[in-house]
């Protein structure tokens, strides 16, 4: 790799990982001029490389969407007991969920790639819960549709209230995941 292309691939990393750490504590409302303060570029980089702060959101959410679904292929792979991975599954997607905002939504509801990327996320996790009833871990009298359908309806309710600030998010998730793993009725031990 030549000097040239060495340094352009160091500013888009930078950029990524600065767009990433601004999602994580303000979502979508920063600027470019932050955003190229942060990542020690000038605007015009981040412009030349990514075309808008948008395309950034994008590129930082698909990033992180492909690592996950590698990560999660790999922790079936080596067969990571199915309760343990579904908790860890669920730990991250609740880290994550604060990065989210109605303007990213717009963003990823919006792009075509982005629909590619659900389509090949909900795969994975179609893999997961296939992967849950060949362990005994999950109902198989269930069908894997209606699990799948049953998360994405929490994710949808979730992440469309307005009224949910990031750290209400997180503990909304929390009590979701807690209704997914455990039902609502009380266990008597």
């Amino acid at each position: 790799m030549d000097g040239f292309t060495k340094r352009t691939e160091e500013k888009r990393r930078a950029i990524l990982e600065a767009a990433r750490t601004l999602m994580k504590q303000e979502q979508s409302r920063f600027t470019i001029h932050e955003l190229a303060r942060a990542a020690s570029v000038s605007p015009v980089s981040i412009y030349n490389y990514f075309g808008s702060k948008e395309q950034v959101i994008l590129h930082v959410l698909t990033l992180l969407t492909e690592k996950e679904m590698s990560w999660i292929e790999q922790r079936i792979e080596t067969q990571v007991p199915f309760e343990e991975l579904l908790i860890d599954i669920l730990r991250r997607k609740i880290e994550s969920a604060g990065l989210f905002d109605d303007t990213v939504l717009a963003i990823v509801t919006t792009d075509p790639s982005w629909q590619q990327l659900a389509a090949r996320g909900y795969a994975a996790f179609r893999n997961l819960i296939e992967y849950g009833k060949m362990t005994g871990a999950v109902d198989p009298d269930i069908s894997t549709d209606a699990y799948l359908r049953y998360v994405q309806l929490m994710q949808q309710a979730i992440l469309s209230d307005p009224k949910l600030s990031t750290a209400q998010m997180t503990d909304t998730m929390h009590e979701y995941f807690h209704f997914f793993l455990h039902g609502i009725m009380r266990k008597n031990n």
